[in-house]
């Protein structure tokens, strides 16, 4: 299945349950972005734990926060790569909704794998005039290894959003761009034949 073969990693999980959008205050954006991942870790932790809330409640409440939290147009543009341009109108906003149901479809089928998993951020770093880097690491409960998060947040329209997330040092956008160009590339260069695929999952 296509959504199986595009599941990140469940670490992304203790962080992508709750992102929440937030405005700039007077200060330093970069400390803001570092402040912005912080919080909404602790938010997605909360989200994740409660357990008076039922499997769908999580569904419907994930997405309404990546829905107003993620750029999920740009994320998406990213992920078609050079096919966006080729693509029409039709098939750009199809394929933008299709996009964002397997993201949901994907991570509400994890839900339950989280375990008390905590998330440390540790440092944050500018990367051009916009966009931010800041450095987490997902603590294990127990023994185990701590896996280190960069999220690359952009500062537009006074609030922070995120547009890709690189577990370990692989990006996720760049990942899923590469196996969404396979797709189309097996079926001849067609958008139709990704569009399809995601219709099918």
């Amino acid at each position: 299945m296509l959504a199986r073969k595009f599941a990140v990693p469940f670490v992304l999980l203790v962080l992508l349950g709750s992102f929440c959008t937030t405005n700039v205050q007077a200060g330093d954006k970069t400390a803001g972005a570092e402040a912005f991942v912080d919080s909404m870790a602790q938010r997605a932790i909360d989200f994740l734990g409660d357990e008076s809330i039922t499997h769908d409640q999580r569904q419907a409440k994930f997405k309404k926060l990546l829905k107003s939290s993620f750029d999920m147009k740009t994320i998406g543009r990213f992920a078609l790569g050079r096919y966006w341009r080729t693509s029409n109108d039709a098939q750009r906003k199809e394929y933008l909704k299709l996009f964002e149901n397997m993201v949901v479809e994907v991570y509400s089928s994890r839900f339950g794998e989280y375990k008390g998993q905590t998330v440390e951020v540790r440092s944050s770093r500018a990367d051009g005039e916009t966009d931010f880097i800041v450095t987490s690491y997902v603590l294990p409960v127990g023994s185990g290894s701590e896996i280190q998060v960069d999220w690359r947040v952009r500062h537009k329209g006074g609030q922070y959003k995120i547009i890709d997330v690189i577990v370990a040092g692989v990006s996720m956008s760049v990942t899923q761009r590469s196996d969404f160009a396979s797709v189309i590339q097996r079926g001849g260069g067609e958008v139709n034949v990704l569009l399809a695929h995601l219709r099918s999952e």
